[in-house]
């Protein structure tokens, strides 16, 4: 039992330490300076943390299902920074004010789907692309509100 417990709480660490590291780097791309320079950026980020909470719970999962599935998603969270985008066009003030609000939302929609799949995987809720789909997709619905 202490054995199972310690190795359980080794992959949820593990998938934890990707989510975090994801949502830095999502922050730090977002905070650019320039208007509309992250979004291209936030799918590698997402989908190499997708990756790598997958194969902290031992799964294997195609990059690219995941890369089209984090695209889709994205492509509304994009939505969620364009008042942000928008006021960095704004000299000075406007950059660093945008820069931050598309900083925050980064951070909260990547931790978002990280926690949401390593829920899902500590509860026996992800067995499919499917479900990775569903997930995803009920994540966009919960942090659009």
């Amino acid at each position: 039992q202490v054995n199972e417990r310690v190795f359980k709480m080794a992959i949820r660490s593990s998938a934890q330490a990707a989510i975090h590291t994801a949502s830095v780097a999502a922050a730090t791309v977002s905070a650019s300076p320039i208007p509309f320079s992250d979004a291209a950026l936030l799918v590698p980020i997402q989908t190499t943390m997708i990756t790598a909470i997958y194969k902290a719970y031992g799964r294997e999962i195609s990059e690219g299902i995941i890369k089209g599935a984090v695209t889709a998603t994205t492509a509304s969270a994009f939505a969620k920074s364009l008042i942000g985008n928008v006021i960095k066009m704004v000299p000075i003030l406007g950059t660093a004010a945008g820069s931050v609000l598309n900083a925050g939302v980064a951070v909260g929609f990547t931790e978002a789907i990280g926690f949401s799949i390593a829920n899902a995987f500590e509860n026996d809720k992800l067995d499919n692309t499917d479900d990775l789909m569903n997930i995803l997709k009920d994540t966009m619905h919960t942090y659009k509100k």
